[in-house]
C-alpha cells in the first residue's frame, strides 16, 4: 500500500512538472514577436524543472519503510562481561586449585584384611580444564596423603597375628577427567564422567606385632610391640613373641614376628607398589559458575569428595566456529 501511494505521488509530481514546462500558445506568439525570451532559456528551465525534489510526504513514506526494515533485522544480544553464559561454539579454558579428601571406611578395608579403622586422608593440587559445548576435559596433578596407623591381620588369621602398620605414605597423582554435563541454568550444572590416572608412591611404612590394649598410644584396641617380650604386654610374650626363625625380627618378606620392620617397595624387592592406578568411576560433580570468569565444582565419588575452584583464562577464550 505504501509503494502504491508513493507511485501515485511521484506520478503527480511528474505531471505537475510537465504542466509547468508546457508553454501557452499566446505566450509563445508574443515571445516570437518580441524576441525577448530566448528559446534556449525555455530549454534550460525545462531541464531544471524535470528533476523532482522530494516532498515532506515522500520523505515520511521512505522513513516508514526504513523503520520496517530495521524492525525486521535481527537484534544483537549484547551480554555483560560477567555473564556466566557459555557459547556452545566457543572453547573455554580454566586453571585453578583443588582439594580432595578420601575416606576409606572399615568395611571396605575388611575386603582385603581384618582389623583396621576408618582412614581419612586429604590431598591438594592444581588442575587445568578445557570446556566446550557442555563437555569438559580436566588434567589434574595433586599430592594425596595415605598416611595411617592401623592394626591389620590377614583375613581368617587369629588375633595373635595382628600387626600395627605405621605409614607416612603419600602419592603424587596425575589424572585426566572426562565430564559431560546437564545444565539447570547458566550458573548451575550436573556433571558426570570418569577419571583415569597414575600415582607415584612416596614415603615408607613399618610393621610391628601388636597386643590388645586400650591404653595411651593404642589404636583400634591394639598397641604396637616395641620388641619381643615387650614388658608393657601383660601377660608378657603372648602376642609379642620371639621370632621363631631366630634373630630379633623377621624381614618384611618372611613369615614370623616383625618388630619395626620397614615394608619395602617393588624396586627394593618388597611388596609395596611404587606406582598405583587411579580410577574414578563414576565421577559426579555439581558445577557452579556465578560469573563468566570463575567456576567451582563439588565432586563426589566412591568414598571420596573434592572441591575445586578455577578461574577462566580469558586470553584463551577465543571462538572456534565448527
Amino acid at each position: 500500500m505504501r509503494t502504491f501511494a508513493y507511485s501515485l505521488i511521484l506520478t503527480g509530481l511528474l505531471g505537475v512538472t510537465n504542466a509547468a514546462v508546457a508553454q501557452d500558445p499566446a505566450t509563445d506568439s508574443a515571445a516570437d514577436a518580441t524576441n525577448t525570451i530566448p528559446t534556449t532559456d525555455v530549454t534550460a528551465t525545462s531541464a531544471v524543472s524535470t528533476d523532482p525534489v522530494p516532498t515532506a510526504e515522500e520523505t515520511a513514506i521512505m522513513s516508514d519503510e526504513q523503520v520496517l526494515h530495521e524492525e525486521s533485522s535481527p537484534v544483537e544480544n549484547v551480554r555483560d562481561d560477567s555473564d556466566p553464559y557459555e557459547d556452545p561454539h566457543t572453547g573455554y579454558y580454566f586453571a585453578g586449585v583443588m582439594y580432595r579428601h578420601i575416606i576409606v571406611p572399615t568395611f571396605i578395608q575388611h575386603l582385603f584384611a581384618d582389623g583396621g579403622v576408618t582412614a581419612s586422608d586429604p590431598g591438594v593440587g592444581g588442575e587445568f580444564t578445557y570446556r566446550k559445548d557442555g563437555f569438559s576435559i580436566t588434567g589434574s596433578l595433586w599430592w594425596q596423603n595415605f598416611a595411617f596407623v592401623n592394626p591389620f591381620r590377614t583375613n581368617g588369621d587369629s588375633a595373635f597375628n595382628t600387626e600395627i602398620i605405621n605409614s607416612n605414605w603419600s602419592s603424587i597423582i596425575g589424572a585426566v577427567s572426562f565430564m559431560w554435563s546437564t545444565p539447570f541454568n547458566d550458573m548451575l550444572a550436573l556433571e558426570y564422567g570418569v577419571d583415569l590416572g597414575l600415582g607415584v608412591v612416596l614415603g615408607n611404612g613399618t610393621r610391628s606385632e601388636a597386643y590388645p590394649s586400650n591404653g595411651p598410644g593404642s589404636v583400634g584396641g591394639y598397641h604396637a610391640c616395641s620388641m619381643a617380650n615387650d614388658p608393657n604386654e601383660v601377660p608378657n610374650g603372648v602376642y609379642c613373641a620371639p621370632n621363631p626363625g631366630g634373630g630379633t625380627s623377621a624381614t618384611d618378606d618372611q613369615n614370623g614376628e616383625h618388630y619395626n620392620v620397614t615394608a619395602r617397595k617393588w624396586t627394593d624387592g618388597g611388596s609395596v607398589p611404587n606406582v598405583i592406578p587411579w580410577l574414578g568411576l563414576p565421577h559426579i560433580a555439581l558445577r557452579f559458575k556465578p560469573v563468566h570468569q570463575f567456576q567451582a565444582r563439588l565432586d563426589m565419588g566412591f568414598f571420596e569428595a573434592s572441591f575445586s575452584a578455577s578461574a577462566l583464562n580469558t586470553a584463551s577464550d577465543t571462538k572456534v566456529e565448527t
